[in-house]
């Protein structure tokens, strides 16, 4: 008898495994891998940077915040795999709501510039980036990881994707800091919260 029920639960599995669309299996994988994190509000000072571009240019955050309703500067590295899931979504998230007042700057962290290159031909960021440097050695002197800690993301152990989400009422028009209040994502954007925010203002 119970040589007879192991054979039907092997058949029971094995049928499923013929009738579930491979794709859905995929998915089900690629979702485990994804690292979301909700928005939360947090007391955080944030300052004005310049970073440089692979053009050779530089860009300014207060600059690129002008006239903006809400700005998102996301810090990622460019061989991570969950900052390589993280643009799509910031893609989509620039060309629905840019005419209607969404700013997005990507600050590369931890890559060196041939990553860069490779991440921006192989996503086609439509959002401006630039680079602080390929600190892997030095981490702890970064931007990014004075801001992780200060929002207390301590388990990561690079902490990229790291989203800071800037609201026009919380920002400083003059001064060094551009705000003292941030929305912070510590991980990837989960897009339905960001456009709801966005539908907000």
């Amino acid at each position: 008898m119970r040589r007879a029920s192991f054979t039907i639960w092997l058949f029971v599995v094995a049928l499923m495994v013929l009738l579930v669309p491979s794709g859905v299996l995929r998915a089900t994988r690629a979702d485990a891998d994804h690292q979301y994190a909700p928005l939360r509000e947090v007391q955080l000072s944030f300052k004005d940077f310049s970073f440089p571009t692979l053009e050779g240019t530089v860009l300014n955050l207060r600059e690129q915040a002008r006239g903006s309703s809400v700005v998102i500067v996301s810090f990622f590295a460019a061989w991570c795999h969950n900052s390589n899931y993280d643009v799509k979504t910031l893609n989509e998230l620039y060309f629905k709501y840019r005419d209607q007042g969404l700013a997005i700057i990507g600050v590369c962290e931890y890559s060196s510039a041939d990553e860069l290159r490779d991440f921006i031909a192989k996503h086609q960021p439509a959002y401006p980036i630039c680079f602080e440097g390929d600190h892997q050695t030095r981490q702890r002197d970064t931007t990014h990881f004075y801001y992780r800690q200060k929002v207390g993301d301590k388990k990561r152990k690079w902490g990229t994707p790291l989203n800071i989400v800037i609201r026009a009422e919380d920002r400083l028009e003059q001064g060094d800091t551009v705000a003292k209040r941030v929305l912070v994502a510590t991980g990837e954007l989960i897009k339905k919260e960001v456009e709801e925010l966005i539908q907000q203002k």
